[in-house]
């Protein structure tokens, strides 16, 4: 596991300097996000997963008969 210490996110004054944060670099932020979640969305579902998913899904169509 690896660490990456910053700054503290809890103190009053890293919230306020975040908030005078380069529209640039919130830009690249915002895309690099949209990108991960995008190469996420398109993983298949691992089969322990399916299998849930699919009581899930049978238990649904049993309670709306």
């Amino acid at each position: 596991m690896q660490f990456v210490f910053g700054a503290d996110w809890s103190s009053s004054q890293s919230r306020f300097s975040s908030s005078l944060m380069s529209a640039d670099l919130r830009s690249r932020l915002g895309l690099g996000l949209r990108e991960l979640y995008q190469d996420l969305a398109e993983e298949p579902v691992p089969e322990f997963l399916a299998l849930f998913i699919r009581k899930l899904e049978e238990r649904e169509q049993g309670a709306s008969r």
